[in-house]
């Protein structure tokens, strides 16, 4: 990218960090790339969900984003974990919130859901953070319960200096207001499911990251929504991944031209979407 050219990117980060309350770095680096690529669990079908080894993996392929899932040992530990037990991705059983991190050191990730145990053990947050810094973009999503732990986690974050490289999900965007004075310099990162709740979630200036789904039939409007520098993000999990998988680069071409306004998508095959972008350049 020329200089003149990534002045601009960055430049015009700025002036629309001063609409939206986000990182200004974040907004910048998003800036760099037409379409970035989030690797859901790491790359979970390669390595253990939620793994090490799976994030390493993201960050060697080169994506711009990993996807990780949040949950707290019963003693307040944050760990990486999907489920509300350990019984689909490691050798133990129990919920996450009755067993202890030492409990859970013992235990060994599944190579897949339910299958054959790994050599690999359970991250905790803090590790992962600091795998990251400086690699890739963090997606929490924040499965834990107990409300609590968000601001262990944004101290987590703040401690390790990452706020400037840290999406946080939410399920519920009316949570934006409550999260955002935990600490301001965290980008929150919300789900609409319509476009009334997309609007909701760009009047309130908090961020202008969000992620919407295939319901969503505004084509011109999004468009401009684009245009006007809103991240949109859009997943393809499941059948267009798996379609992918089976017939090649032209369902993933298929999907850029149908949902022009995307400019973050979430996949479970990385190594797919990457090579497919590649070969368009």
């Amino acid at each position: 990218m020329g200089h003149a050219i990534r002045i601009f990117l960055i430049a015009s980060c700025l002036l629309f960090s001063t609409v939206y309350a986000q990182s200004v770095r974040l907004l910048a680096e998003l800036g760099k790339k037409d379409i970035h690529i989030a690797a859901h669990r790491g790359v979970h079908t390669q390595y253990p969900e939620n793994s090490i080894p799976a994030i390493l993996e993201a960050i060697s392929l080169g994506v711009s984003i990993v996807e990780i899932d949040i949950r707290s040992t019963k003693d307040g530990v944050l760990i990486l974990m999907h489920d509300g037990t350990v019984d689909r991705t490691t050798t133990g059983k129990g919920k996450v919130s009755n067993l202890s991190y030492a409990e859970i050191q013992d235990l060994y990730l599944r190579a897949a859901p339910a299958g054959a145990a790994s050599n690999d053990r359970v991250p905790t947050l803090e590790e992962v953070l600091r795998l990251c810094k400086g690699k890739i973009i963090l997606d929490i999503d924040f499965k834990e319960e107990d409300e609590r732990y968000v601001a262990k986690t944004f101290e987590l974050i703040a401690a390790e200096n990452m706020e400037d490289e840290v999406l946080f999900f939410l399920y519920d965007h009316r949570a934006i207001e409550k999260l955002y004075k935990l600490n301001p310099g965290i980008t929150l990162f919300p789900r609409a499911r319509s476009m009334k709740d997309l609007h909701e979630i760009l009047k309130s200036n908090r961020t202008s990251i969000v992620h919407i789904d295939e319901s969503f039939d505004n084509y011109s409007e999004l468009v401009k929504l684009k245009d006007q520098g809103v991240t949109l993000w859009m997943n393809s999990l499941g059948d267009i991944d798996k379609q992918a998988l089976r017939q090649g680069n032209s369902v993933y071409e298929l999907f850029l031209k149908k949902y022009p306004y995307i400019k973050i998508i979430q996949t479970d095959y990385p190594a797919l979407w990457t090579k497919m972008l590649g070969s368009e350049k």
